[in-house]
C-alpha cells in the first residue's frame, strides 16, 4: 500500500506546485509592464520592416549623386 500511496502523494503534489508556477508566470507575461514592451517592440519591428523595404525599392538613379572635391 505504500509502494502505490508515495507516488500518488508525489505525482499531486508537482501538479499542484506546477500549477502554481504556471499560474505566477501567466500573470507576470500578462502584466501592463510586459505587454507595454512587447507593443514597443512590434512596433519598432514594423518600422525597421517599413524602412528596408523603403530602402530596397528605391532607385539607385533618384538618389543625389556625392560630389567627389579632392
Amino acid at each position: 500500500m505504500l509502494e502505490t500511496l508515495i507516488p500518488l502523494v508525489i505525482n499531486k503534489s508537482v501538479e499542484v506546485v506546477v500549477g502554481i508556477l504556471l499560474e505566477k508566470f501567466c500573470k507576470w507575461l500578462l502584466s501592463d509592464a510586459n505587454i507595454k514592451s512587447a507593443n514597443n517592440f512590434w512596433k519598432m519591428q514594423i518600422l525597421v520592416l517599413y524602412l528596408d523595404w523603403v530602402v530596397r525599392k528605391t532607385p539607385l538613379k533618384s538618389l543625389p549623386e556625392k560630389s567627389q572635391d579632392k
